[in-house]
């Protein structure tokens, strides 16, 4: 009886020496890491084996593809919102700004020159030429010369040229629309009729220097 033990004892000893190895290298899953992998490569797609690990790799998949994609995303849409903000900024900008310097830079605008270093002096009035000869406000006149400047009449129609140079001058209205220039009668011819030849010396002016109109 005896002997039969000791014989069960030693053929039974290297079996549990087995079982506690595979315990030992799978961490007491209860299969070791070759025959889990062997089990998957059987069954592609399942991820529950009994007394094995779960597998990583769709974890590890999902958690990447969803911060690829969401950094993708974002900076996509970050640089389109850029691109298209910067384009729309600029088209705007261009065409508000082209529009205003435009309009804001007409050359056809008359309006009075700032005095010149000169000592002379050209004046006048534009006016109804008919009783009671009311002066016409804002009338561009413009005398030519040593220099070129321009005046806006006042309300009563008056024109003031100061700190000219002395010299020759040619003296113009330009006669608004609906109206047409009854005087002077003779004169230098003018964009817009008839004007004046006046010689100013320094420290000197001239007056009287006057345009009559009359609506048709």
């Amino acid at each position: 009886m005896r002997a039969l033990i000791v014989l069960v004892g030693l053929v039974a000893t290297p079996f549990l020496a087995g079982v506690s190895q595979q315990v030992k290298t799978n961490n007491g899953v209860g299969h070791d890491v070759a025959h889990c992998a062997m089990r998957a490569g059987l069954h592609p797609g399942t991820t529950d084996f009994n007394k094995c690990p779960p597998p990583t790799g769709g974890t590890t998949g999902g958690t990447t593809g969803g911060t690829t994609g969401g950094t993708t995303g974002g900076t996509t849409g970050g640089t389109t919102g850029d691109t298209t903000g910067g384009t729309t900024g600029g088209t705007t900008g261009g065409t508000t700004g082209g529009t205003t310097g435009d309009t804001g830079g007409s050359g056809g605008t008359c309006a009075n020159s700032p005095p010149g270093l000169g000592t002379a002096s050209i004046d006048g009035q534009v006016f109804v030429d008919a009783s009671p000869w009311p002066g016409l406000q804002g009338w561009c006149v413009q005398a030519s010369g040593p220099v070129t400047v321009t005046a806006v009449t006042d309300a009563s129609g008056n024109y003031l040229f100061s700190g000219l140079p002395a010299g020759t001058y040619t003296i113009c209205e330009t006669v608004q629309s609906g109206w047409h220039e009854t005087f002077p009668t003779g004169g230098p011819t003018c964009a817009t009729g008839l004007g004046w030849t006046e010689t100013v010396r320094a420290g000197d002016g001239v007056g009287f220097i006057w345009f009559g109109n009359l609506t048709p």
